[in-house]
């Protein structure tokens, strides 16, 4: 009966988005910049319509379900999703200051955290215990901003993010905890945004998307990582990391202000060369579901078998980094 309840949520997410999406596409124009992958003004701000639509799903799904009730984490949770929703879209209509963007994610991402049953049952042992706090922020404020960096293409957050999370909803044991039924209702309402945002895009997720989807990615890493492992959590996700934190780098020793807007990611080298949006996007939903089907495969296995996935897992986006940047149309 739990998995009827959980399948109907995800159509209902889908169905909820796709229903709603349209209503909203003459919201904030995006004017076409250096880090665009696109030519004309298109509405953005999706992540409105999106994370809103998932959560009320989760809510209401959860109280059907034995074991899924909202707890102190989920409220927590919550109102930082809608923090980074609501500064997101601020940031959508009007560019904000970045220091006083990168304030508000933190005490975001500080909010989430400081609830989560990881920290609060000491899960995750960092020696010393002091670096545990520091090193879980700054981890997740980066795929937080990874995360918005990387949403420059049409679906490319949802074939990142629509298979990792259903991914995490199993990998968390299915219904027994409320995260895993948000994770679930995130992926369907990313296949109903998916509608619009296919290309050509009619409609951006913007930051307001980005952000809190990118806190959520970083929740669920966080989760599946205390209870399934490190590997494990982490392959669903690895294109992003990978793709983001080596261009980071590439810019930081070329001595570029990195901070800048840039259309260095591999997946835009790809489309500087020729390759169309959709051959890229082709190519990084291959790796991100083959990823995830190595997650899902190592789970539960010995270590010896998990760094094998790892090893699997860094060949597959290494051979795919590999191709974008030297592949040409």
């Amino acid at each position: 009966m739990a998995f009827v309840v959980l399948i109907a949520a995800f159509a209902v997410a889908a169905v909820l988005c796709a229903l709603l999406l349209p209503l909203f596409r003459r919201a904030f124009l995006v004017i076409p910049a250096a880090r665009s992958s696109h030519s004309k003004a298109t509405p953005q701000g999706g992540g409105l319509v999106v994370v809103p639509v998932a959560l009320a799903v989760a809510f209401v799904v959860s109280f059907a379900i034995p074991g899924a009730r909202p707890d102190a984490f989920a409220w927590s949770l919550t109102a930082a999703l809608l923090a980074l929703m609501l500064l997101g879209g601020w940031d959508d209509l009007t560019p904000l200051n970045p220091l006083f963007r990168l304030v508000v994610q933190a005490a975001a991402v500080g909010l989430a955290l400081a609830a989560s049953p990881v920290v609060l049952t000491g899960l995750i042992a960092i020696p010393p215990p002091v670096l545990v706090w520091p090193c879980l922020l700054i981890g997740a404020l980066w795929f937080v901003n990874l995360t918005n960096f990387m949403d420059g293409l049409d679906w490319m957050s949802v074939v990142q993010f629509a298979p990792a999370l259903a991914t995490a909803y199993w990998l968390l044991a299915g219904p027994a905890q409320w995260i895993s039924v948000l994770c679930l209702a995130t992926a369907g309402a990313l296949i109903g945004f998916a509608l619009l945002n296919k290309p050509p895009a009619r409609l951006f997720l913007g930051d307001s998307g980005s952000l809190p989807l990118g806190l959520l990615g970083a929740i669920a890493i966080l989760m599946v990582a205390a209870s399934r492992g490190a590997v494990v959590a982490l392959l669903p996700f690895l294109y992003y990391v990978a793709d983001a934190t080596l261009t980071l780098a590439r810019r930081i020793l070329a001595g570029e202000k990195f901070w800048h807007a840039h259309r260095d990611h591999f997946y835009q080298q790809a489309t500087v060369r020729g390759l169309s949006t959709w051959q890229v996007i082709a190519r990084v939903g291959a790796c991100n579901i083959l990823l995830c089907a190595i997650a899902l495969a190592a789970a539960g296995r010995p270590a010896a078998v998990q760094l094998a996935a790892l090893a699997l897992g860094v060949a597959l986006v290494a051979s795919l980094l590999r191709n974008l940047v030297r592949e040409r149309a």
